[in-house]
């Protein structure tokens, strides 16, 4: 058995809770804007955590063969992606929403996400589960600098948002960088920081993050006009440098932060359903919360989000929990408790 990671762990538990954090704030025409750009963007590095503990744990993978190991790892994901895809169609459908492309839904499983939006993280983790075998045999072979070339390489596609203000960029499957960018660089880039832990310093990430938090400050200010969603999201140079900057923080002090045995316990469970928490915690926030008066009459927009994304995430974290002592569990959320 693998000795477990608790900062990895810790980690884990950041990025669930960002995401809820994210989903959580009402639609509202008295919405404040400077709050959800500002909370948008602080937890954007939500998904790419979660792709670089993947690529911490799993590469290079240890099966004696591409087949086991994909057999083994879409086992534990496939199930719950359909599990919860048909739980958010035939919910939608009780809602009288989408009903009349209920079997193009359905036929189209296979290929694209349906339900619900929140299913895209599942259909992206499982193709890279597919090709992490691949990835793997390279990294049996190659050495530092390889990587370290290919990450640079990435770096350049993740920068594509702010060189097209002045160049022409080729984004198409013919661009010469293609195939070096996408969520795979996420992966690779968590197998890095974990293998060599002190190839990134802090006197290298503290600068950088500061550039990070001041970029869109400097476009609000400055009224430049730009694509948020482009420039300063998953696969966004600025994303990828917060990310770097929490995985550094979680490996060096997740351990120190955290002495308490409850808290550790609270932390390990925690990461333990949070597949199981990322697939519910949508339906938990806006079809049960989003829906209660008391909830709605919150006069404080940031007052009423707060309260969202906790009890979101304490309601999940208790469904989860149960559903984990359940048989089996693993189908349905990913995870048995033991």
């Amino acid at each position: 058995m693998k000795k477990r990671i608790f900062e990895l762990d810790f980690l884990r538990t950041i990025a669930c809770m960002m995401v809820i954090a994210m989903h959580a704030p009402m639609i509202s025409e008295n919405a404040n804007g400077i709050f959800l750009s500002s909370l948008s963007y602080f937890t954007a590095p939500c998904i790419g955590l979660f792709f670089m503990i993947s690529g911490a744990l799993l590469l290079p993978t240890k099966e004696s063969n591409s087949i086991s190991f994909i057999k083994k790892r879409l086992t534990k994901i496939v199930c719950p992606t359909l599990i919860w895809t048909l739980f958010y169609i035939i919910t939608n459908t009780i809602k009288g929403e989408g009903t009349e492309t209920l079997i193009k839904q359905l036929t189209s499983i296979a290929f694209s996400p349906q339900g619900n939006g929140v299913m895209w993280f599942m259909y992206t983790l499982i193709g890279l589960y597919i090709i992490a075998p691949i990835i793997s045999r390279w990294l049996e072979r190659c050495s530092k600098r390889e990587i370290e070339l290919y990450l640079a390489l990435w770096g350049v596609t993740l920068c594509y948002p702010i060189l097209e203000t002045m160049l022409y960029i080729n984004r198409s499957d013919t661009g010469i960088l293609y195939y070096c960018s996408g969520y795979a660089g996420y992966m690779l880039l968590g197998y890095y920081m974990k293998q060599y832990p002190t190839a990134i310093s802090r006197k290298v990430l503290l600068p950088l993050c500061c550039v990070s938090v001041a970029a869109p400050i400097v476009c609000k200010t400055c009224n430049i006009e730009i694509d948020f969603y482009t420039l300063f999201w998953y696969l966004s140079i600025f994303v990828v440098i917060m990310c770097a900057a929490w995985f550094k923080m979680a490996m060096e002090y997740g351990n120190k932060i955290v002495k308490s045995n409850i808290g550790r316990s609270f932390i390990e469970n925690f990461s333990n359903v949070s597949f199981g928490i990322y697939l519910i915690h949508i339906f938990v926030l806006r079809s049960i919360l989003w829906e209660m008066k008391w909830i709605k009459s919150i006069d404080s927009y940031i007052l009423q989000t707060v309260v969202l994304a906790t009890c979101t995430i304490a309601i999940s974290y208790a469904t989860c929990y149960v559903i984990s002592l359940l048989p089996k569990a693993e189908y349905i959320i990913g995870y048995k408790k033991k």
